[in-house]
């Protein structure tokens, strides 16, 4: 449920800088260039984000409403240099499965979600 609460909120901060950046940019979705550097935007917004949220004792909404906290393994909150590696870590194993299968075939892609098929079943 967490999981589901925090892409809600991370949808709206997407749309919100998405919106930002095509807007000031004038960017409209062509594709080249502009798409890359669209996409390294949002890259780089959702991992502050994420950092943000992680390092120092901070906690998301979702976090907070699910009384999460993370620590490291000494309980103490992360510093913003763990954050980071965190993150950096989890994007190579969200990305990297999604772009193999992409690249066998796009309809490898479905399998990317059975990890989360069972919370249909809650």
């Amino acid at each position: 449920m967490g999981a589901v609460y925090e892409a809600v909120i991370l949808f709206g901060v997407v749309i919100f800088f998405g919106y930002g950046y095509s807007a000031l940019l004038q960017y409209r979705g062509d594709a080249g260039p502009g798409r890359w550097f669209f996409q390294g935007f949002l890259f780089l917004v959702i991992s502050v984000y994420f950092i943000g949220f992680w390092s120092e004792g901070r906690r998301s909404l979702p976090m907070k409403t699910v009384a999460l906290r993370l620590v490291d393994s000494q309980g103490r909150p992360l510093t913003i240099r763990k954050a980071a590696i965190r993150c950096g870590f989890i994007w190579i194993l969200v990305l990297a499965p999604a772009a193999l299968a992409y690249a066998i075939s796009p309809i490898w892609l479905l399998l990317w979600a059975l990890p989360f098929t069972w919370t249909v079943f809650i």
